[in-house]
């Protein structure tokens, strides 16, 4: 199983096993890191934090849900209009985000969607909690994201 590491500026690392569900995607996201940028809380949506990222292409929606867990990690992007820009707010056309708690994905036009690519390591979940509600409280924090060597 691939892994992706996330590391913060502030402080902590998270470790993320890739799924299988969703192979385009995930190797689409693979192929544009490593990757800065920096993450912010999705108020709208609850216990997310996103950051942008750029694929080379855009992927298909695979293993595509709207309702997410506490640990996963998805990409999204606004699959009705062929991600040509940005939605208002958000932190790219492109973003991955992930959860330290469930929720029902919405934006402010209503619900969306995106593609689970994976899952947070579940015995980092008080450093997932801490990283979550210090960006909440904090803002903008730089994130870089990595594939970790098997």
């Amino acid at each position: 199983m691939r892994k992706m590491l996330l590391s913060f500026e502030r402080g902590g690392e998270l470790i993320v096993h890739l799924n299988e569900q969703a192979p385009e995607t995930v190797q689409r996201v693979l192929e544009a890191l490593p990757y800065e940028n920096y993450a912010m809380h999705t108020r709208w949506c609850g216990r997310e934090i996103s950051f942008g990222i750029e694929t080379k292409e855009l992927p298909p929606k695979e293993n595509n849900t709207g309702i997410v867990s506490k640990f996963d990690v998805t990409y999204w992007r606004d699959w009705d209009n062929g991600s040509k820009e940005a939605m208002p707010g958000a932190p790219g056309r492109e973003a991955i985000a992930f959860y330290y708690g469930p929720e029902k994905l919405s934006y402010h036009g209503g619900s969306i969607c995106a593609n689970i690519i994976g899952r947070v390591d579940w015995m980092q979940e008080q450093l997932l909690e801490e990283i979550g509600l210090r960006i909440w409280q904090k803002g903008f924090e730089q994130v870089k994201a990595q594939e970790l060597s098997p």
